[in-house]
């Protein structure tokens, strides 16, 4: 009764075989007739494969297999490479192809494609992470710090280069919870320090990031990390939450640039939490006196869109970086230049019905008035 049940559920997904050898050798990854090698993971899960295909397709397995000792010849153990990576990898070698890559265990196999040097399953996986991160800006931060976390600060790899650009590009938000950790940060700050490519976040609002993401963490209520902030001290912390925020705080500060705020941001919000030293603060403002200061945005600014989502009258797509207005109507970007230096973006013009203008106005006159006090470029056409 048991073989004919079995042979029924077979029946169901039934294709005959030698239609597809990509197909037929799927089948052979949970066949277990075939199962002669025992892969146990870090997870402590235990994988299955067939040495033949193993050896034949990787030369990594090949050395595990046939040039150890003839206990091991069986089974080989993995102490940094799980389970949901080695059955994307068995996958691979399988089928040539990767049905079962997902965000959750991209960088596992990305790590695990480099142990045993798959350059084309590499090149797949850096494919399918760009897909990702351009439909989700905080997946690009989560994969980011998950890259951190397996490779560690030294990685310096495709993945992180094109993981690094997307988070840099995208304005870090302090009101936002987002999924950055601090060690991604930390990586993220230390890679982009002098940088030359496009960066979304000024200095000063880099601090405001890395300060509120650092008392979340220690403090976990919003309500006292909302207190703190106001306060512009850590009054409120006990000595042990204070040592917690120092330790949280230390290993970013030597990565966010004073020279690039102005005095007034330094002194009223930076300075009383006693992060930097005292000779720290002296240093910064005897390097504005004497001029010194450097752009307050490291890297090449650049902006979006605003769309609070309120607006029905344009469309921000494109992540921001694209806008569309169906009517006369006024869209604010999102960086406020401040500080000298002289600063050049490109605008991209798709559909233009006749002139286009440039000119500077006083920001309150018609625009958001939650920005009144700055001044603003205006680039604005007649359709």
């Amino acid at each position: 009764m048991k073989t004919e049940n079995h042979f029924t559920n077979n029946q169901d997904n039934f294709s005959p075989g030698g239609s597809s050898l990509e197909k037929d050798f799927r089948k052979l990854i949970n066949d277990k007739r075939f199962h002669d090698f025992v892969i146990k993971c870090s997870d402590g899960k235990t994988v299955y494969g067939c040495k033949a295909i193993l050896a034949t397709r990787s030369d990594v397995f090949d050395k595990y297999i046939f040039n150890k000792s003839a206990e091991s010849k069986n089974n080989y153990s993995f102490k940094d490479i799980n389970s949901s990576a080695m059955k994307v990898i068995l996958e691979f070698l399988y089928t040539s192809k990767v049905e079962s890559l997902t965000f959750n265990n991209a960088i596992e196999v990305y790590y695990a494609s480099i142990h045993f040097k798959l350059i084309e399953l590499q090149d797949h996986i850096i494919e399918f992470t760009k897909s990702l991160v351009n439909g989700d800006v905080d997946i690009g931060r989560k994969l980011l710090s998950e890259c951190v976390e397996k490779f560690t600060l030294k990685v310096d790899n495709k993945i992180s280069h094109i993981l690094v650009d997307w988070v840099a590009k995208n304005k870090l938000e302090k009101d936002i919870n987002d999924s950055l950790s601090l060690k991604g940060l930390r990586y993220l700050l230390e890679k982009t320090f002098d940088t030359k490519i496009p960066f979304a976040t000024p200095e000063f609002n880099i601090w405001e990031y890395s300060l509120t993401k650092a008392i979340r963490k220690v403090m976990k209520k919003e309500t006292l990390v909302k207190e703190i902030l106001n306060k512009n001290s850590f009054s409120i912390c006990n000595p042990q939450q204070i040592e917690e925020l120092n330790l949280c705080l230390t290993p970013l500060i030597s990565y966010i640039d004073l020279n690039r705020m102005n005095a007034k941001e330094i002194k009223q919000q930076v300075a009383p939490f006693n992060i930097y030293s005292d000779k720290k603060i002296s240093d910064v403002y005897y390097s504005k006196a004497l001029n010194e200061e450097l752009e307050f945005i490291r890297g090449a600014p650049i902006f979006k869109w605003k769309n609070n989502g309120m607006n029905k009258l344009f469309n921000v797509p494109n992540n921001g970086f694209t806008v569309t207005a169906f009517i006369q109507e006024s869209v604010l970007g999102d960086l406020i230049f401040k500080g000298k230096g002289v600063y050049e973006w490109n605008i991209l013009i798709e559909k233009l019905n006749n002139k286009v203008y440039i000119g500077i106005c006083d920001i309150n006159v018609s625009l958001n008035k939650n920005d009144q006090g700055y001044h603003g470029w205006v680039l604005g056409s007649d359709g």
